[in-house]
């Protein structure tokens, strides 16, 4: 999976940089802090993991954009299952998503995103591990600002899959900070 993972940067790097010259082609990072909630047997616990994303995205006109993400867990979380604790770290996600912008002025936009997240989340409890794979439809609300023409930092708030097996639930929401630079 790291090498999934390696190569699924590499590629929107490349993709990036060989279309460099597409007006409207923008390229990106964020920073991602994570609230996964896990509800099982009637319990319902809350974690904190951060992670780490790059993204790639085509704007198509000032109110409309699609775009890919890809990205690894930077900080694990815990969740205490009575008296045995259960490590959790994103390995790894990757996404795609529509968004529909709103300019307020020349410089400031807000904007909606829907679409598609998959990811792989590792537990960890007394030495055995389980891997869960978080997806389905994912939306948010975001904020864009122009420190240039170039440059923007960005700021989002969105929910980011979920997993279900049995009664156990887990579902990822997410705030990020980020930086973005349009060719």
């Amino acid at each position: 999976m790291k090498k999934l993972l390696a190569l699924a940067i590499v590629s929107t790097i490349g993709f990036g940089a060989t279309a460099a010259q597409a007006e409207g082609l923008y390229v990106g990072g964020d920073l991602q802090l994570q609230q996964q909630t896990m509800k099982a047997d009637g319990d319902k616990q809350k974690t904190k993991l951060g992670a780490i994303n790059g993204k790639v995205g085509y704007e198509v006109n000032e109110y409309f954009s699609v775009e890919g993400r890809a990205g690894m867990g930077v900080k694990n979380g815990k969740y205490n299952a009575g008296s045995t604790e259960l490590k959790a770290k994103e390995k790894y996600n990757v996404g795609a998503y529509a968004l529909a912008s709103y300019p307020i002025t020349d410089s400031f936009s807000v904007y909606g995103l829907a679409g598609y997240s998959y990811g792989k989340v590792s537990l960890e409890a007394n030495g055995q591990k389980e891997k869960a794979s978080l997806k389905g439809l994912s939306y948010g609300v975001g904020a864009k600002y122009k420190v240039t023409e170039q440059i923007a930092l960005t700021t989002e708030v969105g929910h980011y899959g979920k997993y279900k097996d049995g009664d156990s639930k887990v579902s990822k929401e997410a705030v990020s900070l980020g930086v973005q630079y349009s060719f």
